[in-house]
């Protein structure tokens, strides 16, 4: 960018000045294209239909246990992170007890995981496991829930909540 054009911008944010760079040189297209936010696989393999059928009858024991609302299931997992349902961390407690894959204490223990995983998903499950090994919360809801975010979070076009 030639200087007389930055010294005219002035105290213009450095993200108007990166928009207004890529303006110059016909790239916003590119800023905008890596700005989309990743879009959920779903499809008729994934998830994993064998999975979620087995996971079916634990999911109706955990919605009737904590009242959560299948729709807040459904957002969270294909839509966005939220924080405020106390319901929805708690069924994502209760589907993790009821799985078995924690312990007495609520500790998840990733073995556990990956015996429910089908072998060629096993990459997908390690590679969002390995960036959540030290979960937060005062207790084993927040602490499910912070599992399910860090595991979004880390690959949103994988994720799912059954």
């Amino acid at each position: 960018m030639p200087s007389s054009v930055r010294q005219s911008l002035g105290k213009v944010s450095r993200l108007t000045v990166l928009l207004l760079a890529g303006l110059w040189c016909g790239e916003i297209d590119v800023l905008l294209v890596n700005a989309q936010k990743p879009i959920p696989r779903r499809d008729q393999n994934y998830p994993p239909p064998a999975i979620i059928a087995t996971l079916a009858p634990l999911r109706d024991e955990c919605v009737a246990e904590t009242g959560v609302l299948r729709t807040a299931i459904k957002r969270f997992s294909d839509e966005d992170i939220f924080e405020d349902d106390r319901n929805l961390m708690c069924y994502m407690s209760c589907m993790f007890r009821k799985s078995n894959v924690t312990d007495a204490n609520g500790e998840l223990h990733l073995g556990r995981l990956m015996e429910l995983v089908p072998v060629e998903f096993e990459d997908v499950l390690l590679r969002m496991g390995i960036r959540c090994t030290k979960p937060k919360g005062k207790d084993l809801c927040e602490r499910a829930f912070w599992f399910h975010k860090c595991w979004k979070t880390a690959d949103p076009v994988h994720y799912y909540l059954a």
